[in-house]
């Protein structure tokens, strides 16, 4: 069976950046060792020089470049491109991982499953600073609008999703977790006092300020704190009022910029933080919060999107409102305060994960769903 993944997708495995690509490569890691899968990632966009094909056993890695100066949009090149090479593929089926390789998919008429990883809706109602943003997400919306009524099956990576595009008639809906491996589950945890963890992008949707706020609230009671923002920025004008903000306020002592890690040192900071904290305003299912669970770290997040239905508040962490920095400095004070507790919604936290993400069991999900679909198709 033949099968291209169009995604996004990291060209250096040690260093991965954003949810999608992370999700891609653990989902083609746990699927490689299937006999019956021949596969074909396809990941076309600016961060490739050059064109480039690459193969390593059943998985054939199709890189497409992208030019950083063009006069016609990114966006619309690269539909163009990913529609042309499935075509020469001809898979027996394709999983879309982004609203407009699913539109690239189905106007190839190819059996398509679209994996639902935002809800547009929602982040364009922040992303609307620049006229840039909103043309990007205009155009996005547009995609995968076309794109939804003509797919196969959409796979909702959280309830959220299904509310979030109820409005979509004749749908198909698949129901299938994000998946992490099992290196997470192993961690042998070593929370250190007053540390921590924030993985992810350092833009708008994040809302670190909010996180910030709840800090320096901290910082009075527990001169301990260390928060460790672990991650790339995407929005430079945000990013440098974040570093702003720790300057002004003088948290350079409580804030450390780490950057982007590789897969070792992210083990290492889920394993040494006393929790993961996250204060976005929209999220979906995010694998920061479903990595920190299957470490064992326990999550203080915002009430928002997927976010409850990943933490059971007060059984594996704790949720609050966005944008209330005192509600999030409370709940981080609690846990600072009592390790014995904080290391019990841990617990709980890897033991909901490992019913739940484990990528074994999420491959075998998605292969049954490329099986049902290919027979349908006969």
């Amino acid at each position: 069976m033949r099968v291209a993944i169009v995604t996004l997708y990291p060209s250096d495995s040690n260093h991965i950046a954003g949810g999608i690509r992370m999700v891609s490569y653990n989902l083609v890691q746990a699927l490689r060792s299937y006999p019956d899968l021949e596969l074909h990632v396809v990941h076309c966009h600016s961060d490739i020089a050059e064109d480039r094909l690459e193969r390593d056993g059943s998985v054939t890695l199709h890189f497409l470049g992208l030019s950083r100066r063009r006069l016609v949009p990114n966006l619309v090149t690269s539909v163009w491109r990913v529609r042309r090479l499935l075509r020469a593929l001809a898979p027996d089926v394709v999983h879309a991982h982004v609203g407009q390789y699913a539109w690239a998919a189905v106007s190839a008429r190819l059996p398509t499953v679209y994996t639902i990883h935002g809800v547009l809706a929602r982040e364009r109602e922040i992303y609307r600073g620049t006229l840039f943003d909103r043309w990007r997400y205009g155009l996005l919306a547009a995609y995968e609008e076309r794109a939804l009524p003509r797919v196969d099956r959409l796979v909702a990576i959280s309830p959220y999703v299904r509310s979030a595009y109820a409005h979509v008639r004749g749908a198909r809906w698949e129901r299938i977790d994000n998946p992490v491996p099992q290196a997470f589950f192993d961690l042998r945890r070593q929370p250190e006092p007053g540390r921590l963890l924030f993985a992810g992008s350092i833009t708008e949707i994040k809302d670190l300020l909010t996180l910030l706020r709840a800090v320096e609230r901290l910082k009075a009671d527990h001169p301990e704190v260390r928060l460790r923002i672990a991650g790339r920025s995407t929005s430079p004008d945000y990013a440098r009022a974040v570093h702003a903000y720790v300057a002004e306020h003088n948290l350079e002592d409580q804030v450390a910029f780490v950057g982007l890690l590789d897969r070792a040192q992210l083990l290492d900071e889920y394993a040494r933080c006393t929790a993961l904290v996250l204060s976005s305003l929209q999220e979906n299912a995010p694998m920061a919060v479903i990595e920190a669970m299957a470490a064992g770290a326990p999550v203080v997040a915002t009430r928002v999107g997927g976010l409850p239905d990943l933490v059971v508040d007060g059984a594996s962490g704790y949720l609050v409102p966005p944008g209330d920095a005192v509600a999030l400095a409370e709940r981080l004070s609690a846990l600072l305060d009592d390790p014995v507790a904080a290391a019990q919604l841990g617990a709980r936290g890897r033991d909901l994960a490992l019913a739940r993400f484990h990528s074994d069991q999420i491959a075998l999900a998605y292969h049954d769903l490329y099986e049902r679909l290919t027979r349908e198709r006969e």
